[in-house]
């Protein structure tokens, strides 16, 4: 199917319509820009998985009635949705990415990681109570192809165990990297959050915020201050931040789906280095 047959009956005649991606994978939905009276973007499931699109507004549904409406704003609502002969579709407003030239990328990038890590802070004390799968997902890394990850799951279990913490819930995006974070083109956000559809609303703290810190590239003094202010908003000891960023790596290697195992292990690698950098620094 193509845009035409995706937008029957919803746009103007003089509407043009241009790809913006097929995805990068195969679950990844299509993208086009709808120049209309106004410009918007529609997202169109694969025909292999034709309900991603529905899955994934459900998802941010979900967490933004979790999070309430001041911490929801930053979650796009479709403008409409519908199914096109069995595939699930959306149109939403135009969002903008980060520039990838490097002075407007630079000053974007300036403006915005304060108050995407104020949200973090604020996401993180929205508490889903304890959060029961914790001793399961560091077990589950005791089988994890990640070497590096063993001995540190199973002093995160010990310390469980022994009552030295007691983990919380919280939302937890899944892959809160800097492409999954865009710009108001209107300006009435400071920035906005897509790609709900790994997200978990009694997942575990830390791990969006490593991922974020990666990809915005946070010095290793800014992320352990962001790390010191989510211990104390958790009520835990800083370096419990690893027992929760363990934790949600287990999850994630339970829930693996078509993420390939090897890239799991790159990004587990990389997030525990990440984090023990700036804990350790």
């Amino acid at each position: 199917m193509g845009p035409a047959e995706y937008l029957a009956g919803r746009t103007s005649r003089n509407a043009r319509v241009e790809l913006v991606s097929a995805g990068m994978a195969a679950d990844c939905a299509k993208v086009y820009l709808v120049h209309d009276a106004e410009t918007s973007v529609l997202e169109a499931s694969p025909d292999e998985f034709p309900y991603v699109i529905r899955e994934t507004t459900e998802k941010a549904r979900l967490a933004s009635e979790v999070l309430g409406e001041d911490l929801a704003q930053h979650i796009p609502v479709p403008l409409d949705e519908w199914e096109a002969d069995g595939v699930s579709c959306a149109l939403f407003e135009l969002l903008l990415p980060i520039s990838n030239g490097r002075l407007k990328r630079f000053i974007q990038l300036r403006k915005i990681i304060p108050p995407v890590l104020k949200w973090l802070r604020n996401v993180a004390e929205v508490d889903r109570g304890i959060n029961k799968e914790a001793q399961s997902c560091l077990r589950a890394l005791f089988e994890c192809p990640v070497e590096r990850l063993r001995g540190p799951a199973q002093t995160a279990l010990a310390r469980i165990e022994a009552g030295a913490l007691v983990p919380r819930s919280t939302v937890m995006h899944g892959d809160l990297w800097i492409g999954n974070v865009l710009i108001d083109s209107v300006g009435e956000r400071d920035f906005v959050v897509i790609d709900w559809r790994g997200s978990n609303v009694d997942g575990f703290p830390i791990f969006d915020l490593i991922k974020f810190a990666e990809s915005a590239r946070l010095g290793r003094g800014y992320l352990r201050a962001e790390l010191a202010a989510h211990a104390e908003i958790l009520a835990c000891d800083v370096q419990d931040t690893r027992t929760y960023l363990l934790a949600a790596l287990g999850y994630i290697w339970s829930h693996l789906g078509l993420f390939p195992p090897d890239r799991f292990a790159m990004m587990a690698e990389t997030n525990l280095s990440t984090l023990d950098a700036a804990l350790n620094g």
